[in-house]
């Protein structure tokens, strides 16, 4: 199992979000979050706002646990949806999840 972590653009993630639905995806879990990337000290626009490279800017987290069989499709899903060619488009990081338990069922599942 995978869990894919997902920092977009806030004005995207109602894209990502249908893109994903599109595919058959219906978990996910969302997360308001601010963060930036290593540039420091210049201005420049993000979604029609004004930062300083350094502040921290307001993006989206998405979290999805899949199978690695849907792994470069959800992948590829974000990607599409996300891009604006700009500066502050976000990251996808990708990691392997060593167990899973139901709280409910106490089954475990890897």
């Amino acid at each position: 199992m995978k869990k894919i972590e997902a920092y977009i653009r806030v004005s995207k993630f109602d894209d990502v979000k249908n893109a994903l639905l599109n595919i058959g995806i219906r978990g996910l879990t969302t997360y308001d979050v601010q963060g930036r990337g290593e540039q420091i000290g210049s201005v420049f626009s993000n979604e029609g706002e004004s930062f300083i490279k350094g502040e921290l800017i307001p993006k989206k987290k998405i979290e999805i646990f899949c199978i690695e069989e849907e792994l470069d499709k959800i992948i590829s899903s974000i990607m599409a949806r996300a891009y604006t060619g700009k500066e502050g488009d976000g990251k996808i990081f990708i990691s392997n999840v060593e167990d899973v338990i139901k709280i409910r069922t106490e089954q475990r599942s890897n």
